[in-house]
């Protein structure tokens, strides 16, 4: 512990914060469980969270049935869709892939 002297009055219980040697990159944002429906704010390494292909110990339950409610990009290497227009993101449906960018609508053959 330091001591500080600021315009005549000392200043105690001043604690250095160290930084880590190595940032480590983390994810966080709104998770539910899937089995108990408990919602929360996770922050979990991102190393971590593929190493646990996205499953997060829920707080409320103890079960490890948690997921991040929003996506995050895909693990590197990953093959992904790309539609003609340059979008990545598209709408899921029964029989149809639609791309909410330009419109396209992807059909599969039944």
């Amino acid at each position: 512990m330091s001591q500080l002297k600021t315009l005549g009055t000392t200043m105690t219980n001043v604690f250095e914060f160290k930084r880590e040697e190595e940032k480590v990159p983390h994810a966080t944002g709104e998770a539910r469980c899937l089995d108990c429906k408990h919602e929360w704010v996770a922050v979990v390494e991102a190393e971590q969270l593929r190493a646990a292909e996205g499953w997060l110990e829920c707080p409320a339950c103890e079960l490890t049935r948690g997921r991040m409610k929003y996506p995050f990009a895909p693990v590197a290497g990953t093959h992904i869709w790309q539609c003609g227009c340059g979008s990545k993101f598209f709408y899921l449906a029964y029989d149809s892939v639609i791309c909410p960018s330009c419109g396209i609508c992807q059909e599969f053959p039944k």
